[in-house]
This record gives structure tokens, C-alpha cells and sequence, in this order.
């Protein structure tokens, strides 16, 4: 099997390493590919700057000549181009024109703003919201998820219930929205991740929960491991963890991505 690791973070973005440092951990950890996909955000069609968490708008052509430089002298694991898109409430128009780059191996699409909210940089944002407010978040977590996949901009929907990472969990039924987050996801061809990060949060739980990959396996949603790297070290983190878990709820199969075009590959332990 080969074993690959498509969404990790660079000192483009609010990484630590530089992609070369990836690539000497992933080395060392039995990788057989190796994607970046630092965050690209873009917040108007007018921008001109990105928050010094994202990828800079002007050093998206060097980004891409980093990598592809390490591509050509990377001898035993295949270097993959992506980027992770920050889905903002009406950004398809703008964000379409890089999303559909031909330098691109695959593209990740995230919501990690609810309306002008960020929901995964600090924990305070929820200890201020009342059950209801949490609650209303979450529903709206799952809408913005959907016009996400609605788009068909991308390739991979990022840890799906990312508002978890801290704790705050909703109280009040959701499978409406979900349902129709995870239709938007079937009918745009999209694959999902099981990401590793949330382990090493405060949620102490993968991205998603067991429910949501058994869901997602009974819709025939192709699905990838994930580490979520921002620090080399953690290139492959828990990933014979997710394996169990992919095994356990039924997964066969893993996907990977060449330019756009997706294989599905058997998941062996």
C-alpha cells in the first residue's frame, strides 16, 4: 500500500518547516507521496493581501516553483501539489481561477469561518456562546460545508467537524444538515479525509467521528489519512491509528491524486 500524506502546512503558510523538511520526515516515516497544501485565503475578488497565517497572494508562483523544484529532486517519494482553500460565504467566483490552476494536483476546500467567525482559532469564541448560540454555529457550520461541495471547486473536503476541535459539542439534532452536506459532497465527486489533528487537540477525537465515516463509506465518498502537519515531525502522526479505523467502520480503499485525476487504491494493513 502506499502511503500517503496530502495535507500538511509549510513556512508558506502558518507552518514551521520548509517543504523540504517535510520531505526528510516523510522519508523517515515510510511515505510513499507527499502533498502541501498551505492555506490559501483570499477574502474579496479585490484583495490584495492574505492574514499572515495563509499563503501570501503574491507568493503563489513561488510557492508552486518550491515545490515543483522539490518534485524533480525527490528520488523516492512522489511530490504532490495542493493548496487548501478557505471557503468564505460567496467566494466561488473569486476563488475558482486558482482553484482550477493546472499546476495543481488536488485541492482541499475547509470552512474555517462561519460568517465573519473563526471557529477553530481559539477556544474563547465558544465559551461565550449560550447552548442555542453553539447550537446555531454548528447548523450553520454544516450549510457552509455544503455550498463548499456545492461548488465543485475541489477535489477533498477538510476534517468535516472541525468546530469539535475545542470541546463544544452541539446539543441539538443536525442530521438534516449534514445530510445534505454530505449529498453536496457525493454529487460534487468529492473525497473526504480522516484527519489525525483532532487527536492532538483538545477534542481528543479525529476528524470525523466514526457516525460521519460510516456515512460517507455508505454514500461511496472516497477518503484519504491526513496529518494536518504545521510542524515536519508530525508529517504521518497516528496514521496506523486511522488505518484501524478505516478497516473498522468498512473503507477498502484509499484515494490519491495526480493533476486533477483521482485513483482509488487498496487499503492494506
Amino acid at each position: 500500500m502506499r502511503r500517503a500524506s496530502y495535507h500538511n502546512h509549510t513556512c508558506f503558510s502558518d507552518g514551521a518547516d520548509a517543504p523540504e523538511v517535510f520531505l526528510t520526515h516523510a522519508e523517515a516515516a515510510g511515505l510513499s507521496v507527499l502533498g502541501f497544501s498551505d492555506h490559501y485565503y483570499k477574502a474579496s475578488p479585490d484583495a490584495t493581501e492574505a492574514p499572515e497565517w495563509a499563503l501570501q497572494l503574491d507568493a503563489v508562483d513561488r510557492y508552486f516553483e518550491t515545490i515543483y523544484e522539490l518534485k524533480a529532486r525527490s528520488t523516492q517519494i512522489e511530490i504532490k501539489a495542493g493548496l487548501e482553500f478557505d471557503w468564505l460565504d460567496g467566494s466561488a467566483t473569486w476563488l475558482a481561477p486558482l482553484a482550477q490552476d493546472a499546476r495543481l494536483d488536488y485541492t482541499i476546500g475547509s470552512v474555517h469561518f462561519v460568517g465573519q467567525d473563526s471557529i477553530d482559532l481559539t477556544r474563547y469564541y465558544w465559551e461565550r456562546l449560550t447552548v442555542d448560540e453553539i447550537n446555531a454555529v454548528v447548523r450553520r457550520y454544516w450549510q457552509t460545508l455544503r455550498d463548499m461541495a456545492a461548488s465543485h471547486l475541489f477535489d477533498i473536503a477538510g476534517h468535516l467537524d472541525l468546530y469539535k476541535k475545542f470541546g463544544f459539542y452541539p446539543t441539538a439534532d443536525m442530521s438534516d444538515v449534514i445530510t445534505e452536506a454530505l449529498d453536496a459532497i457525493h454529487d460534487a465527486d468529492m473525497a473526504i479525509e480522516l484527519n489525525t489533528a483532532g487527536w492532538r487537540k483538545d477534542c481528543k477525537a479525529c476528524y470525523p467521528t466514526d457516525d460521519l465515516l460510516i456515512a460517507c463509506r455508505k454514500r461511496n465518498i472516497p477518503i484519504v489519512v491526513s496529518s494536518d502537519a504545521h510542524q515536519a515531525h508530525l508529517v504521518a502522526a497516528d496514521f496506523n491509528r486511522a488505518y484501524d479505523i478505516l478497516f473498522r467502520v468498512g473503507y477498502t480503499e484509499l484515494a490519491h491524486f495526480t493533476q486533477r485525476e483521482r485513483t482509488l487504491e487498496p487499503l492494506a494493513r
